[in-house]
C-alpha cells in the first residue's frame, strides 16, 4: 500500500519555481529518506505534504485515500510548534490527556531513554535545539501510529543516542518518512532514499546500496582542487566539492599510478553516499 503519495507536485513563490514537479512515494513498511544539503527544499516539501503549504500545482495522498487523514500520522517540525510558556512536564500531561494515555507510564518509559528528567520543569522556549528535537520525537510517539513525518529528527542530537531514539521511533511506527543531511545515519537505518537538490529530485527513490551501486567506482581519490589536475585527468569521473577534486578508481585502472606521478597529496576512501548525491548533481551540471 502506499502511504504516502506525491503527484507532480510544483510550488512557486513569486512565480520562481521553488519546489519542481515531484513525484514519488512512500510505501507501508519503509524508512524513507529524503536526502539532500541545507537549503535543497526538504523542510518545504514537509509542509506541502502536511498541508501547511498548497502547492500550486500537484496532489499529495495518504494511505490510498482521496481526503488526508491525519489521525494516523504523528509529526516531527524541525522547528517545535508548541507552546513556549509552558513546562515540559506540563505539556506531556496536556498531551497524554489528549490521548488518554497514563503521564506517569510515558515519563517512565521515555524520559530517561531521550535524557528528558533533567528538564521536565523547563520552559519549552529555554530549551537548546538538541533538546527540543527530542522532545518532539516524545511528543511524536506518544501514540502508535501508522505513518511518522520527520523533519531533521536527528539535528543537534548527540550521536551516542540516535540508534536507541531510532529504535523507540520503529516501536511505534510502521512506516517512517523523514528528511536529513546526515549521511552516514541515513545510510544505516533508511531502506529507501530519495536526493532533492534545488527542489528537485535527481532520481528515482532507492536503497543505499543501489545509490552507491550507480557510481562509476567504489572507491575514490580525493586531491586538493587544481585547475592543472583536473585538466590532466578530465576524462575520468570525477566532482569538485569544498575545494576537493574527488575522482572515481577501479584498481583496474591506472588512475592512481598516474597520479601519484603528479602529486602525493592525495588519498584513497571508500565512495558513499554524499558522493553519490555530489556526482549526481554533478552530471547535472556538465550536461
Amino acid at each position: 500500500m502506499n502511504v504516502i503519495k506525491l503527484s507532480n507536485i510544483s510550488y512557486y513563490i513569486k512565480q520562481k519555481e521553488i519546489v519542481k514537479d515531484i513525484s514519488f512515494h512512500v510505501q507501508q513498511g519503509d524508512y524513507f529518506a529524503l536526502l539532500g544539503e541545507n537549503g535543497s527544499g526538504k523542510s518545504m516539501l514537509i509542509d506541502l505534504l502536511l498541508g501547511d503549504l498548497k502547492p500550486n500545482s500537484g496532489h499529495v495522498s495518504f494511505f490510498e485515500k482521496p481526503k488526508k487523514d491525519f489521525s494516523k500520522v504523528g509529526v516531527v517540525y524541525d522547528q517545535l510548534p508548541v507552546f513556549p510558556m509552558l513546562k515540559v512536564d506540563e505539556i506531556i500531561n496536556y498531551f497524554c490527556a489528549i490521548h488518554k494515555l497514563k503521564s506517569k507510564d510515558i515519563k517512565d518509559q521515555y524520559y530517561d531513554l531521550f535524557h528528558l528528567r533533567k528538564i521536565k520543569n523547563s520552559l519549552t522556549r529555554e530549551l537548546s535545539q538538541g533538546e527540543r528535537k527530542k522532545f518532539g520525537l516524545v511528543l511524536s510517539i506518544l501514540k502508535p501510529s501508522e505513518l511518522l513525518v520527520l523533519d531533521e529528527p536527528f539535528a543537534n542530537l548527540d550521536p551516542t543516542i540516535i540508534d536507541k531514539l531510532w529504535s523507540a521511533l520503529k516501536e511505534k511506527s510502521k512506516t517512517i518518512f523523514f528528511t536529513s543531511h546526515n549521511w552516514k545515519e541515513v545510510e544505516t537505518i533508511a531502506n529507501k532514499i530519495c536526493f532533492i537538490y534545488q527542489g528537485k529530485i535527481l532520481q528515482k527513490p532507492l536503497s543505499p546500496a543501489q545509490l552507491i551501486a550507480k557510481l562509476p567506482a567504489t572507491k575514490k581519490i580525493a586531491i586538493e582542487n587544481d585547475l592543472t589536475i583536473v585538466d590532466r585527468f578530465k576524462n575520468y569521473d570525477y566532482f569538485i566539492h569544498d575545494k576537493t577534486v574527488h575522482f572515481f578508481y577501479d584498481e583496474n585502472s591506472n588512475l592512481l599510478t598516474e597520479i601519484s606521478k603528479t602529486t602525493s597529496n592525495y588519498s584513497i576512501q571508500n565512495a558513499g553516499l554524499k558522493d553519490a548525491y555530489l556526482y549526481f548533481i554533478s552530471l547535472i551540471k556538465k550536461s
